[in-house]
């Protein structure tokens, strides 16, 4: 065999063994990223299940806490829960008053959990109830007993549907979407 054969077949071999060279380090490459984009996406799937796993309790829990305040806001609970036996009508609306103000300020990071509609549902039913009890007092109080201006109370509230029910309805509307 002549040399010039053998080099012509010499760069042959040389030409397919570098190309055979380049696919397989093109096709081990591939190969790489895309075991590299799996693992990847299986932290992540972990990380939103614990994430999952973590905040659904919390939400949860927000929801019952919210649904608890607007329970407890309601005139009924309200006024057997802060009547004393000697209070006048203005105390008694200031106490009832407070004692909203004071469970609407420990909810306040519940807000995180729910959605911003529901919410305003939560502020509006605070807001309805507190300018009720205001509203029921006259200028000349004395006259008015306690005993009479909760029952005023539970008349103004059993006039159709109020903030509170309404907003008690949109979280359980809520959650049930939320969690199905």
């Amino acid at each position: 065999m002549e040399t010039g054969a053998f080099v012509l077949i010499a760069v042959v071999y040389l030409f397919a063994l570098v190309i055979s060279g380049y696919y397989m380090l093109h096709q081990t490459k591939e190969f790489v990223e895309n075991e590299q984009k799996k693992t990847l996406l299986e932290i992540q799937k972990i990380s939103q299940s614990e994430i999952t796993k973590t905040v659904t309790p919390i939400q949860l829990q927000a929801y019952e806490r919210l649904v608890l305040f607007l329970e407890r806001m309601k005139p009924d609970n309200l006024v057997l829960r802060c009547y004393q036996p000697d209070m006048n009508t203005r105390l008694l609306r200031d106490v009832m008053i407070q004692n909203i103000r004071d469970e609407y300020e420990h909810n306040l990071s519940q807000q995180l959990y729910i959605s911003s509609q529901a919410w305003v549902y939560i502020k509006n039913a605070k807001e309805e109830i507190i300018n009720i009890l205001n509203s029921l007092v006259p200028k000349d109080d004395e006259k008015l007993t306690p005993t009479q201006y909760a029952g005023m109370l539970f008349e103004k509230m059993s006039q159709g549907k109020s903030q509170t029910e309404l907003a008690q309805e949109f979280l359980k509307k809520e959650i049930q979407e939320r969690f199905k």
